[in-house]
Formats: structure tokens, C-alpha cells, sequence
């Protein structure tokens, strides 16, 4: 833990060995793993102006250099040496979030289950556009990641229990969104069952239009499809879902509602590795198709590991089908995926 002073000061201040020099050029020094002073000359405002300048920014920036933060000149970092007038509005750039966790760790762990949440909109021309966020789940917790600032919503994680009516409260297993011209369909999984959500009402079905109780077997709505499952994603291209259980895949069409005849087959044979050996081989935590990296990801531990696209395929033509890029730590591509001590939660 550090002890951060905060002091304010004019000319010789404080006892400290340099001098403020008035109106202008420097508003404020740090020292490393020691003591913030501001000059008082200076016209600080609070975070909600957009005139004079921003305590809180210089403050952040001052911070950044007690914690151990150099100057950088990356667009966008508060921690660039000269100040920049910015709206009231403001957060760190995940160029500094990334520089602060290399210096003391960031948030290591694993999903249960990921998915993009799709709901279509219609804009005032009444054309219809596509809008999705990603919700990760972790025991009995959720995050929304705010994909456009790299970073997990405020406040989050949420309990799922609260979040998500009616769904299992912890340990989900899988979700799945099937999307086609006829169907719009969320189904959750747990066990040997799963869960149809009504996205309109917010809350799991207890019945739906077709007059399936809910929860109900995998058995009975996924013939063929075995239980518990590891994990799953839907493929909108191919109209298939892929049920992950151990070393297996299972391919299953929904327009059919059948496993495809060519099933189960060795993940390592649906999946490649791109790299020889670097492969999750079996026991997967989470799978799901990104629509913010246009990418299918899966996840195992702490590590996740890519699916080549088809875009990548044409870009590299010797790249096997569903070929797996090598193993990367999931804090490099989602930041800051706290688990938070439930004292600091507003559990109301």
C-alpha cells in the first residue's frame, strides 16, 4: 500500500526542495512512492468544468509518477509530459492501465461463460442496425465489457442472480444466441438443463410461445447433444452450434435440430493447432464469437486462444480451416476483469 500526501503551495512550500515558479509551466510534482504537491497559483477546477485546469487530471497525472509511470507521449495518455485541455469528461487511456499493470499484475482469471448480447434497433429512418455489448460470467458474478473503451462497465461486476432473472445464479456452463431469418432465440445452460431467455421481458421463459416448459433437458430440446456441457458458441454462417464436452466437439444443426451425421469429432481435428502444441486440447471454460474482433474465441484458465477467420485465411491462404492461433493471456485483450471483494459491492 502507498501513502500518497497531498499538499498545496506557493514559491518555497512545504519544505520542499523545489520551487513553484507562479502562473504557468509547472502545476505540480511527485516523487516516487512519496508525497503530491499542487501550486497554488494555479486556477484547479473541479472535474465537472471545462475551464482552467483539471485538479483531478493533474492529480492522476502526479499519481502515475508516484506509482512509477514515466512520461509517455502516446495520443490520448494522461500521462504525456505537457497538459492538454480536455472536456469535463474523462478516464484513463488503456495505454495507462496497461503500463500501471505491468508494474504491479492485473486481474488474472477465468470465464465460465462470454457472449455478445445482440439486440436489433431501428434508427429514426426506420432502418434496422445491430447492436451488441459482451457479458463475461464468472461464478456468481457478471461484467459488461464496454468493447469502445476496452474496459468493464462502472461498478460492475453485478450479481447474475439480480441481472439475469430466472437463469441459474452461478456456474453457468454455456449460452448460446441462435440467430437466423426465422428464429431469435437465447437459451442458457447448466447441468443436464437449459434456460430460453425472453430478452423482451428480461427474464428466462417458464413457457414459451411453442409451449416448452422451462428449464428443460438438453436432451429433450438438443438430441444428441450430451450433458453437462463445457461450453458452446453458435456459428451464424454455418447456422451450426458447436457443444464443447472434454476432448470433443459436437456440430449441431439447428434447422435440422439434429447433431450432423460426422459427429463428435477431436476438437483438435475441428480446431487446429496454427502452432504445433499450442492447443487447450480439451476441458474448455468458455467459447464465443465476438462481433467487436469479428473472431470466435476459447478460453481455458487464464489463456485464450483465437480462431482463424476467413479473413485471415485469405490473408494467410496456408492457414488451416478453424485454425487456432497460439495461446494468449486473456488480460491482453480484456482489461481489468476484477474480481472485487463483495464488502465494496452495492449488493442493494
Amino acid at each position: 500500500m502507498v501513502d500518497i500526501k497531498l499538499g498545496f503551495g506557493r514559491g518555497r512550500h512545504l519544505g520542499c526542495p523545489r520551487v513553484f515558479d507562479g502562473v504557468g509551466q509547472e502545476f505540480a510534482h511527485a516523487w516516487r512512492l512519496g508525497d503530491i504537491h499542487f501550486d497554488d497559483d494555479e486556477h484547479f477546477t473541479p472535474p465537472t468544468s471545462d475551464m482552467g485546469i483539471s485538479l483531478l487530471k493533474v492529480a492522476v497525472h502526479e499519481i502515475g509518477h508516484v506509482l512509477g509511470l514515466p512520461h509517455s507521449y502516446r495520443a490520448g495518455s494522461i500521462m504525456q509530459p505537457n497538459y492538454l485541455p480536455r472536456g469535463p469528461a474523462f478516464e484513463l487511456d488503456w495505454s495507462d492501465r496497461k503500463a500501471i499493470q505491468r508494474l504491479y499484475g492485473s486481474c488474472a482469471g477465468s470465464f465460465d461463460t462470454a457472449f455478445d448480447w445482440i439486440r436489433q434497433e431501428r434508427n429514426p429512418h426506420g432502418d434496422a442496425t445491430a447492436r451488441f455489448g459482451t457479458y463475461l460470467f464468472r461464478n456468481s458474478w457478471y461484467w459488461l465489457y464496454e468493447n469502445r473503451n476496452n474496459r468493464t462497465r462502472y461498478g460492475d461486476p453485478l450479481p447474475i442472480l439480480t441481472g439475469w432473472r430466472g437463469v441459474p445464479a452461478q456456474n453457468i456452463d454455456a449460452f448460446v444466441h441462435i440467430w437466423t431469418w426465422r428464429r431469435d432465440e437465447r437459451y442458457f445452460f447448466k447441468g443436464s438443463r437449459y434456460w430460453r431467455y425472453d430478452s423482451d421481458r428480461d427474464q428466462a421463459y417458464t413457457e414459451d410461445e411453442q409451449g416448452h416448459s422451462y428449464p428443460r433437458l438438453i436432451s429433450e430440446g438438443f438430441p444428441g447433444v450430451p450433458s453437462p456441457l463445457d461450453t458452446a458458441f453458435y456459428d451464424r454462417r454455418k447456422q451450426l452450434i458447436y457443444f464443447f464436452k472434454g476432448s470433443w466437439v459436437f456440430a449441431f444443426n439447428v434447422n435440422r435440430n439434429q447433431v450432423l451425421g460426422s459427429s463428435p469429432k477431436k476438437m483438435t481435428e475441428v480446431f487446429p493447432a496454427i502452432e504445433p502444441r499450442n492447443h487447450p486440447l480439451r476441458s474448455l471454460d468458455a467459447a464465443y464469437y465476438s462481433y467487436a474482433h469479428r473472431a470466435v474465441f476459447l478460453f481455458k484458465g487464464s489463456a485464450y486462444w483465437r480462431v482463424a477467420s476467413a479473413e485471415d485465411r485469405q490473408r494467410r491462404p496456408g492457414l488451416p480451416p478453424n485454425g487456432l492461433f497460439p495461446r494468449q493471456p486473456i488480460p491482453e485483450k480484456w482489461f481489468d476483469v476484477c474480481d472485487v471483494h463483495t464488502s465494496t459491492l452495492n449488493m442493494s
